[in-house]
């Protein structure tokens, strides 16, 4: 299993100020090929490339949204 993490930090929530560990990458865990997973907390989930395009697309909106993409 191969697996590339491209971001990961212990997050702290703006409403509570908990902190919880996030990251996402790619994993050869399942599936063929390389795919995405997202981490948060205890919890992992590796997406359908579907799936992670659609997040992917969702994300870049809205950080352009907020100003951190151009």
């Amino acid at each position: 299993m191969t697996t590339t993490t491209y971001f990961e930090k212990n997050v702290k929530d703006a409403a509570t100020d908990e902190e919880i560990h996030v990251d996402v990458g790619k994993t050869n865990y399942a599936g063929e090929g390389p795919q995405m997973y997202v981490r948060l907390g205890d919890s992992y989930v590796i997406l359908s490339h579907e799936d992670a395009k659609e997040l992917c697309e969702a994300v870049d909106k809205l950080g352009f949204y907020f100003g951190y993409s151009k």
